[in-house]
């Protein structure tokens, strides 16, 4: 019995000394916690209500990305960390406020040509347009210009270009139909046999050399053939040649293609053009004006527009491929370049730059091909209602535009460049103060074609 009492004293004291041991190692981590415990700001509730600190850090040693193999951070370090977190997040929010000013900067502006334009709607319709479709010559010609400068309305712009074009040509909807008909005859030709419901676009031939060799063996002024062979030889090259061109016309619209809701219109226009006018047939850019012109009005319109505009004084010999013609435009640009923007020319002249490595493709394509469309658009209104030396402010202007890539590229780089001006970032109001601070005198730059 007492060596019972004795064996179960012993117990107790061991484990009151286990005990003892367990609340020594507690109170010394509970020391040592304490110890490791940093200090938190006076106002960190206040920090944390607002939004200001997204993390709460406890203690050094609490922090997710910090190695467990490293010593804790000091509270110098923790806040420090916290100081440039909130710095970046200022910065953040600055960013994002300036873009949504910026946003509400470029929406109000939007706007404002949104109202401009309907306005301007109403003038064209009620004042402008009635008077000159009476009597041309008594058109407010200054008027006109001021109101072009803000760009035409799309509801009228169709109407105004057919106007500024007018039609010397004497084209009417018959005629169209006529050659409509020429064209479905070289086009049954250009797919491939039997003929399928859907159009084929495979020609395994060198089109361009066969459409040149064709054009070149016929004389130049006159429409009629040698033969009726002749004739539907130069018709279905031409046709595959504008099949073949439709497919890089405007892609990124997705409407002239095949399947395209205007696919069949461009065809139709294009094609009754070169039956029309055999002796220019299909020059590359045709594809470009036609479906500009399809954009803004129906397809018989835009034939007969095609056929005015191509048959100007300034635009025939590039056509024709005049190579008596040619050459004066192209000198008289690069008198102009020498004349106003002389580095340029100097560094052209120098590395074999001239303007025949981008006017003739500027100038049959109107700058459908080299800009964005919202800015061709407003230069073919502006070419229309200025008339052809609107062209030539313009080419100096892309030229000024880019010209501190320009005035430091080779030969190789600058035709590049030319080449893909569709995908260079163009601001549309700087572009237009380029070309607003570019005079040029007609009579000055008629006195340069006639060198």
């Amino acid at each position: 019995m007492s060596e019972t009492t004795t064996n179960n004293n012993n117990n107790n004291n061991s484990n009151n000394n286990y005990n003892n041991n367990n609340n020594n190692n507690n109170n010394s981590n509970n020391s040592n916690n304490n110890n490791n415990q940093c200090e938190l700001p006076e106002n960190y509730k206040e920090l944390v209500t607002t939004g200001k600190v997204e993390k709460l850090i406890l203690s050094p040693s609490s922090s997710l990305d910090r190695p467990k193999t490293l010593p804790p951070k000091s509270q110098e370090e923790v806040l420090k960390h916290q100081r440039e977190y909130e710095e970046i997040q200022k910065k953040a929010k600055k960013t994002l406020e300036r873009e949504a000013k910026e946003k509400e900067k470029l929406d109000a502006i939007r706007k404002e040509k949104e109202r401009s334009l309907i306005d301007a709607r109403k003038v064209w319709e009620e004042e402008i347009i009635p008077v000159w479709e009476k009597n041309s010559k008594k058109r407010d010609i200054k008027k006109i210009k001021e109101l072009s400068w803000r760009g035409l309305p799309p509801a009228v712009r169709g109407k105004i270009w057919r106007l500024c074009i007018g039609n010397d040509l004497r084209v009417t909807d018959e005629l169209f139909n006529i050659f409509l008909g020429h064209a479905n005859n070289a086009y049954n030709k250009t797919t491939s046999p039997p003929l399928k419901s859907s159009r084929s676009h495979n020609i395994n031939i060198d089109l361009r050399q066969a459409n040149n060799s064709i054009h070149h063996s016929r004389s130049p002024m006159n429409t009629s053939t040698d033969g009726e062979d002749d004739v539907l030889d130069l018709e279905t090259t031409n046709m595959a040649l504008i099949l073949q061109d439709i497919q890089d016309t405007f892609p990124s619209l997705m409407i002239f293609q095949k399947g395209g809701p205007l696919h069949s219109d461009l065809i139709d226009v294009l094609g009754a053009y070169i039956c029309y006018r055999p002796d220019i047939g299909y020059v590359p850019g045709m594809t470009f004006l036609a479906a500009m012109f399809l954009l803004n009005m129906e397809k018989g319109e835009a034939f007969l527009s095609l056929s005015n505009h191509i048959n100007s004084v300034c635009f025939l010999p590039f056509f024709r491929q005049d190579q008596s013609g040619i050459p004066k435009y192209l000198a008289a640009m690069d008198s102009t370049v020498e004349a106003l923007t002389p580095p340029l020319h100097k560094h052209f002249k120098d590395i074999g730059i001239s303007a025949k490595n981008y006017l003739v493709d500027w100038i049959t394509t109107l700058f459908s091909k080299a800009l964005p469309l919202d800015i061709a658009t407003r230069i073919w209104d502006l070419v229309f209602i200025e008339g052809e030396i609107f062209i030539y402010r313009t080419a100096l202007s892309i030229l000024r535009y880019f010209i501190s890539d320009l005035i430091q590229a080779t030969y190789d780089e600058c035709i590049d460049l030319f080449n893909k001006l569709p995908q260079r970032k163009i601001s549309e109001d700087k572009l237009f103060d380029e070309i607003h601070s570019i005079v040029l005198d007609q009579k000055k730059f008629d006195k340069l074609l006639e060198k």
